[in-house]
């Protein structure tokens, strides 16, 4: 149940049409005690750790939907062992049952690599989840104006604001906190990126950590790390697009 959480967690960022087969494969890393996995498609990078009973340390990728498959036949609460001896092959084993899965390297799996968090940000789930979901249905879907096909994630001193257009409806939200930031910024994260956040936030008061620096941000939540590359672009000017006074 442990792994079939996190691989569901994952397997929403892994395209079913890839240009690089290793796209198509989780990367499964056994450290002490613990299991990482991990999926990307060079935009987006989702890793997740679980606890396990680890018996060697090692790493491999397998096919992530084949082994969602897998793992979701199995009944309520079984028992499940990863073997692999050379890095072309593994066997999952649960009760009577037995996989063999075709692996690819560790090694050649890519990596957006670690966000050097030059700010950072902290929200509960609930206070981002509010952010994405009053906007998301704004956003622009494969428009040329690619600046469009996101979130825009304004953060000030004393307020966070997100804002979504596809250029007929524009929709804003805004929190007022402190942040802790000196400067105003602003952010655009890509569609993909704010619907998996969307599926993953719940409504709770846990807090949820956005390190921002080097195009990229990267979002820690419990034990789930989320890093997106930022869109590189000019958002329109909003606050020129909302009438100051109405007489209706």
């Amino acid at each position: 149940n442990e792994l079939l959480g996190a691989l569901s967690t994952v397997v929403g960022v892994v395209e079913r049409r890839q240009t690089l087969p290793i796209l198509s494969n989780v990367l499964l890393e056994a450290r002490e005690g613990e299991l990482m996995v991990r999926a990307t498609d060079l935009e987006i990078e989702m890793e997740v750790s679980i606890p396990v009973q680890n018996l060697k340390p090692g790493k491999l990728t397998a096919p992530a939907r084949k082994l969602h498959d897998i793992l979701r036949g199995l009944p309520e609460g079984a028992e499940i062992s990863f073997e692999s001896s050379d890095e072309s092959r593994m066997t999952v084993k649960s009760g009577k049952s037995r996989f063999a899965l075709a692996t690819l390297s560790a090694d050649e799996f890519p990596s957006l690599g670690g966000v050097q968090a030059e700010t950072q940000l902290t929200l509960s789930h609930k206070q981002l989840r509010d952010l994405i979901n009053r906007v998301s249905f704004a956003m622009a879907q494969q428009d040329v104006r690619y600046y469009l096909n996101g979130m825009l994630l304004h953060v000030g001193p004393n307020f966070v604001r997100s804002v979504a257009t596809d250029g007929h409806r524009l929709a804003l939200s805004e929190l007022v906190m402190e942040t802790g930031i000196a400067e105003e910024m602003q952010l655009i994260l890509p569609r993909k990126a704010v619907l998996e956040l969307a599926r993953l936030l719940d409504g709770g008061d846990a807090p949820v950590t956005l390190g921002i620096g080097g195009g990229q941000i990267q979002v820690q939540l419990t034990n789930l790390r989320i890093t997106s590359k930022l869109i590189d672009g000019r958002f329109p000017d909003y606050e020129r697009v909302v009438p100051e006074s109405q007489d209706r």
